[in-house]
Parts: structure tokens; sequence; C-alpha cells
């Protein structure tokens, strides 16, 4: 196959060997960055333009598994891999360090991390592993946080949602924790009466930021990741809502010009059609 890169001819040769296999795909990245003949668009991207990129063929890949299309989770892997190792390269280019430098280092970490695994130590539980894993990283690697931070270590640009589930679970685990879920209850009751009573946008905000933290700690207590449960809500929204717009459709109305009471109708009918269908 002739793969034509502005001026540069390349003929890929697939392979079996996972070795040539990525040395195929850096060699196709170092043309699309080479600074004379490589790709426009490619030779413009900066780190914080891939990890944006990276960010969406992890979304598309997470879409491809939980569909379970494995030829599309293939593709969106693919992407992953295309996106790390334009990082990769961009980093190189840039003179901050080499991808042979950033693997060799992980290769390394991770064999120092899991001495459980390459070394005699016994540990025989999945918190012993975690507990050990800080330790090292303190003790061994020299990790310093800063101390007066209790909730170092917990990423600051992970999604809001995920942050929050953490920072909850991290002060509930030394004992802030409500003893029963009826105080959670309560506390989400109680962060949803100060909306009804808040005024102008900061107040708002910052009430809604609290009802939103408050069901965070209910999905936690109650033992569900709220990304997991947003995300099935999310889909049973759509399925009903297009449920509902393929109804109006077929009676040859528009979604625009429904009353309310056409709205609840057409509503209920979706919901009640797909829970029967779910039978």
């Amino acid at each position: 196959m002739a793969i034509m890169v502005s001026m540069i001819e390349y003929t890929l040769k697939k392979s079996e060997d996972i070795n040539q296999c990525f040395k195929n795909l850096y060699d196709i990245v170092t043309f699309l960055r080479d600074p004379k003949d490589g790709c426009p668009w490619d030779k413009e991207q900066l780190p914080a333009d891939i990890i944006r990129s990276m960010q969406g063929e992890i979304y598309e890949y997470i879409d491809a598994l939980c569909d379970n299309d494995n030829s599309h989770v293939s593709e969106e892997l693919g992407d992953v891999f295309l996106n790390l190792f334009l990082l990769g390269k961009i980093h190189d280019q840039n003179g901050d360090f080499s991808l042979t430098d950033c693997i060799n280092d992980a290769c390394e970490k991770y064999i120092r991390r899991h001495p459980h695994v390459f070394n005699d130590q016994k540990l025989e539980t999945s918190s012993e592993v975690l507990d050990n894993w800080q330790k090292i990283k303190k003790d061994v690697e020299g990790r310093k946080d800063d101390e007066k931070d209790f909730f170092r270590g917990i990423e600051r640009n992970a999604p809001e949602l995920e942050r929050c589930y953490k920072i909850s679970k991290k002060a509930a685990k030394v004992g802030f924790e409500w003893k029963d879920v009826q105080g959670v209850f309560d506390k989400v009751n109680e962060e949803l009466a100060e909306v009804k009573n808040a005024h102008g946008e900061k107040e708002i905000t910052d009430e809604l930021g609290d009802v939103l933290f408050s069901v965070v700690n209910l999905c936690r207590y109650m033992h569900v990741k709220p990304q997991d449960a947003l995300q099935s809500a999310n889909r049973k929204f759509i399925l009903r809502f297009n449920r509902m717009y393929e109804n109006v459709q077929n009676d040859g109305k528009n979604l625009e010009e429904l009353t309310d009471e056409q709205w609840d109708n057409y509503w209920n009918e979706a919901k009640s059609l797909i829970q029967n269908s779910d039978r």
C-alpha cells in the first residue's frame, strides 16, 4: 500500500511483530511532523492541542467499548496510540525529552513499583499494593507533596465529576462521613432548599455546586460511580427522547409546535414503550 505524504513516498509493510508495528506508526508520525514535507496541520500542533484531540479519541474508544464493537474499539485504540506518538514526537522535536527516554523511564518505574511481581516482596491484597505504591513514591523516589494540602495527589485537571468523587472519598476515609445514608439524603435536600432561596448568578452557581457535590457523595455512599450513573441517565434520556421524536414525526407533528399536554403524553408513551421492550 503506497501512501503519499506531501512529497514523501512511503510503503507500509504490515507486520505481526509488535516492535515493527510501533516503529511503523512512529515512522508515519515522523513523516507527518517533517519540517519540510510534513502535513501542515500536524506540524502546527502543540501538546495542548494533542491532549484535546486524544481526550476525544478516548471518549470514542469508550463508546465503541460500550457498544461491544471490537472492530471499532480497535480503530479508536489505534487513534489513541497515534496521539501518544505525536505527543512523544513533539517533545522530542522541542528538545524536551525523547520518546525512548519516556518509555525507558516508565519501564523502570513500573518495575520499581511492583516489587511483589519483579522481586520477592509479599503483598496479598490490592489495598496492600496501593499502600506500598505510595510508600515507594515517597521513600524511594523522593516524591514530596504539599504537606499542608490534605487532597494532594488528586489530579487537578481530572473531570470535575471524577475529582469530586475522589475528594469526598478521601475525606470519608479519615472519618469525615455520615453515620447512615439518611444523613446524605438530608444533606441533598438541604442544599436543594438553599438553591431555591439563592439570588444572583454567583450565589446560585455556588448553591448548585453544593447540590452536585452532595449528590456525588450520595453516589459514593451507595457504592455507585457518579459518572456511571450519569452515563446511564444520558443514555436513557436519549433513547426515550428519540422514541418520542419518532412518534411525533409519525403523527405528522413538529416538536416545536407541541403543547405542554402533548409533551407529557408523548414522553410518557415513549417511557412506557421502552420499559415494555426491556422486559
